[in-house]
């Protein structure tokens, strides 16, 4: 992007009509700040985004900036689990991270900001102002709306995901509760504002976004809400300042070398699959996707232990581990695998901001030399996949081999009625296909699959191959992102009911056990199923969308 043309050899039009809304000349002439606030009523994890933008502004204007607050746009997916919207408005949740790519640049462009603060919060946001940063290449910094708290009922903490089982138990007649029971537990488990309180994608990516030094150190876990978070965000406001008049851009923070500790840093998290083609989509827009790839995820995998014990795989809370001493913690345990040179938003390169750092609870963040598990998310590779993702610390009983037969369906709505109908069997191979990032349109979020499977105690019993995602809520033995999607002719659109698959993680292998002459003759018969969408943003992604390989969004490159 060129450089921003600052105010002041702007036209006196522009003055006059900025002066419109009490800007003064003295002010007109100062670094012009944007504040791309994602606040709503639609979320939690909006919901108080209100408050830290004021605490931003205070910042910018103690600094000699000028800040000026926009809507950026976002979403959180309510409506897109327990229940979903069968319109199909639940394929609307990976392409709106390009939606806010999409409005920032907008917006930053036709005002002609100098620097930029991103407040975002929930798992499309947060990577959609990444992209933004990335393709403007402006002084940009990240204010993370931090994860909720959990709730306590009965003396226990819970969160959200202790009410979606129930939810899924009720729609399988297997819910032992009462109505009022269930009511109790509904008061309690979303306490305030935040990112609901375990490593799902929304809180993965706030702390990915620390890892990369696009925010200030320990703004990633920071409780939503809270004092520490409002000084935070004060801070982080002055500090753009001083990131514009030093002139230094993300381009310069998000090196494939800073991506290199982001990678390790969700290895070690044992965060959402999401993140991989969050982190792949940000390559491609930093044209780094040569250094930093799949197979770069692969083998940083491989080094990488998994150590901090945070749900949905571990036993902790969020809060634990921001109390554990947050991200710049975990950084502090893998300092010897870093990259210690890159430059971070507060100026100070990681080896320095690591300097003074402890781990104050050692049994939420745990050593190198004790892990939970000596490798973090696998790639599987196979004649089934070129590439899938599984998150190993999630699976129930810690399994590593599954071998069965498959019991495929075309959607996830005709899977959820095959749930229904109780036609998955121990032992069986759930195949979910056409979801992909042009076959859903869009990489469908098929979440609520993962939650039934709990709700009929099939989460031990069976495993499930997709080519869509699952939300870092999930648990079960559960393959994602296959890739090629079946949409475009992969393998896994010629997946028949009972044939064998075979997924073995010390391999890391996804194989569909069937002769290759069978696969070529179903190869020949096989044609693609007609689009599920006519008109609209998703006819894009059903055109022109990335593999899950390079990141499942709109390629936008000439």
């Amino acid at each position: 992007m060129k450089d921003n043309v600052h105010l002041r050899e702007l036209s006196l039009r522009s003055k006059a009509l900025l002066k419109a809304m009490g800007y003064t000349s003295e002010e007109l002439e100062k670094p012009r700040i944007g504040i791309a606030n994602t606040w709503s009523e639609t979320s939690p994890g909006h919901y108080h985004l209100r408050n830290l933008a004021d605490a931003v502004k205070a910042g910018i204007w103690q600094a000699g900036g000028t800040p000026f607050e926009f809507s950026s746009f976002a979403q959180c997916p309510i409506f897109t689990g327990v229940g979903g919207l069968e319109d199909g408005g639940i394929r609307y949740d990976t392409p709106t991270r390009d939606i806010v790519a999409a409005s920032v640049e907008a917006s930053t462009l036709l005002h002609a900001f100098d620097g930029l603060v991103l407040l975002s919060s929930c798992d499309k946001n947060v990577p959609g102002h990444l992209l933004a940063a990335a393709r403007l290449n402006i002084p940009s910094i990240i204010v993370t709306g931090g994860p909720m708290l959990t709730g306590i009922h009965l003396g226990k903490k819970v969160m959200i995901t202790d009410v979606d089982l129930e939810t899924y138990k009720q729609g399988m007649g297997t819910c032992n509760l009462s109505i009022q029971e269930l009511e109790e537990l509904e008061e309690c488990v979303c306490p305030g504002p935040g990112a609901c309180a375990l490593l799902g994608t929304a809180n993965t990516m706030q702390c990915i976004s620390e890892a990369l030094g696009l925010t200030l150190p320990r703004a990633g876990t920071a409780i939503a809400g809270f004092a520490k978070q409002l000084r935070i965000a004060k801070a982080s406001g002055k500090q753009i300042v001083e990131l514009v008049k030093r002139g230094l851009r993300p381009a310069q923070i998000m090196t494939s070398e800073s991506l290199e500790n982001a990678v390790r840093v969700l290895h070690a998290l044992g965060g959402s699959t999401n993140a991989v083609v969050h982190i792949l989509a940000l390559c491609e827009e930093l044209d780094l996707e040569v250094k930093i790839n799949l197979a770069t995820i692969e083998k940083l995998g491989e080094e990488t232990p998994w150590i901090t014990d945070v749900k949905p795989g571990g036993q902790f809370f969020v809060q634990d581990l921001d109390e554990a001493g947050g991200v710049q913690a975990v950084l502090k345990r893998l300092e010897s695998m870093l990259n210690l040179k890159t430059v971070t938003v507060n100026g100070n390169t990681l080896e320095k901001n690591l300097e003074n750092v402890v781990v104050k609870r050692p049994e939420v963040i745990h050593s190198l030399e004790n892990p939970l598990s000596k490798n973090g998310l696998i790639v599987l590779r196979g004649n089934l996949a070129d590439s899938a993702i599984v998150r190993p610390m999630v699976i129930p009983d810690k399994k590593t081999y599954f071998k069965g037969p498959a019991r495929v369906y075309n959607s996830q709505e005709e899977a959820i009625e095959g749930l229904k109908r109780r036609e998955l069997k121990k032992g069986e191979v759930l195949v979910v296909r056409y979801e992909g990032p042009r076959g859903g349109p869009g990489l469908t979020e098929v979440f609520r699959i993962s939650g039934y499977l709990q709700a009929l105690e099939m989460d031990t019993a069976c495993a499930f191959v997709t080519d869509g995602k699952i939300s870092g809520f999930g648990k079960s033995f559960y393959v994602v992102q296959v890739s090629p999607e079946a949409y475009v002719g992969g393998t896994l659109a010629l997946v028949e009911n009972g044939d064998t698959i075979e997924i073995d993680l010390s391999k890391k292998k996804l194989e569909l056990l069937v002769d290759e002459g069978k696969i070529k003759k179903r190869r020949k018969k096989w044609t693609p199923p007609k689009p599920r969408v006519h008109r609209g943003f998703l006819t894009l992604y059903a055109r022109f969308a990335n593999s899950s390989a390079k990141g499942a969004g709109l390629n936008l490159k000439l």
